[in-house]
């Protein structure tokens, strides 16, 4: 198995975040009681927020991508 560098795993614990959070969600469609809007909004829209907020810091604060060497230098 490949190791799994740090973006790799940032954009796989973002997904599960926002996966979990549709999970609540969907649960919260079936249940039938009042507390069932208050979980549905704090805890799965909590969730699914994080994870699209951990999505974007993990693209923002990804680095660079290196250049190849010797491969499309500054042509002058």
């Amino acid at each position: 198995m490949p190791p799994v560098d740090s973006m790799s795993r940032r954009l796989r614990v973002s997904g599960v975040l926002v996966i979990i959070g549709l999970l609540v969600e969907a649960l919260c469609l079936v249940w039938s009681k009042p507390i069932a809007f208050v979980v549905l909004v704090c805890i799965g829209g909590a969730l699914i927020g994080l994870g699209v907020l951990f999505f974007l810091y993990s693209l923002l604060s990804a680095p660079p991508p290196r250049s190849s060497s010797g491969a499309a230098e500054d042509s002058r």
